[in-house]
């Protein structure tokens, strides 16, 4: 009987091969290309994979490799650790927290501190210019007299008012009629108003101070016409070196004459040569 050959390529055998490259055929068609850089991601993450695996296992191999009480106690002392570095960070939060009130409020007092130095310069601003014109009235009212020491009583009425000034030791009295004292000279005898712009005022001044105690009084004129003011308010002041640096100005209290020749006391003043007091 002759031999039959063997043929390894059969029918089916070539189906078999056709249908898979005709997959692989579709696979390329159907299927993107990878990329380079997909490739290289892909790449990486695998290598990732394999290093998380390979810390996973030293992990492992250090769990293994000590007693299992030391290794509790490094994880309870790890815990510890964890439980104090939460607590210093909520402190570490608060001192935060605090420092941010801090800073608000010491800009608030800052500002307060600003606002009180504006207001203190302004006081000293207003302190000077009331001082200087103090000094101006000062020298105004007895200007010219060269005095170191002047009662000055001021009054708007239509009215004769009179001031007095009355040496304490001496019992010698300054006025109208007796204007020329050893201790003082008054000014003006001011009688009457020539008008509304008439500001004029009674003075009795010292050109050299003269120490002791004296007593100022005013009245109106024992003998004032009835067809002028029946009243008259009458203010006025002490001065010591007017308009001068060492300038000490007093004022008097107001005071309100009604009735004609009735004596009313401003004060006791007191002069020594730097200073002067006045006791109502």
């Amino acid at each position: 009987m002759a031999r039959k050959e063997l043929n390894i390529f059969g029918i089916s055998f070539l189906d078999l091969l056709s249908g898979a490259l005709g997959a692989v055929l579709i696979l390329f068609i159907i299927i993107p290309k990878i990329t380079v850089e997909q490739q290289e991601a892909i790449e990486q993450l695998e290598q990732l994979h394999v290093q998380a695996g390979d810390l996973n296992d030293l992990l492992e191999q250090a769990r293994n490799s000590i007693p299992i009480t030391l290794y509790e106690q490094i994880e309870a002392q790890m815990e510890e650790l964890q439980h104090t570095i939460n607590g210093l960070n909520r402190h570490v939060q608060q001192m935060q927290a605090r420092v941010t009130t801090l800073e608000r409020e010491n800009r608030r007092l800052q500002e307060e501190l600003e606002e009180a130095q504006r207001q203190l310069e302004e006081a000293r601003r207003e302190l000077a210019q009331r001082q200087a014109q103090e000094r101006n009235i000062s020298e105004g009212k007895i200007f010219g007299t060269d005095a170191k020491l002047g009662v000055v009583c001021t009054w708007s009425e239509n009215i004769d008012v009179d001031l007095y000034v009355k040496n304490l030791s001496t019992d010698e009295v300054c006025c109208y009629n007796h204007s020329h004292t050893p201790f003082g000279t008054l000014m003006e005898d001011v009688q009457s108003r020539r008008g509304a712009d008439d500001n004029r005022y009674e003075v009795i001044y010292q050109k050299e101070i003269v120490p002791g105690k004296y007593l100022i009084y005013v009245n109106i004129y024992r003998k004032a016409s009835l067809d002028h003011a029946r009243s008259a308010t009458v203010t006025g002041f002490v001065v010591l070196f007017p308009g001068s640096s060492r300038q000490q100005k007093i004022d008097f209290r107001q005071i309100y004459l009604t009735v004609p020749g009735q004596d009313v006391n401003v004060g006791t003043l007191e002069v020594t040569n730097t200073n002067i007091y006045l006791i109502p």
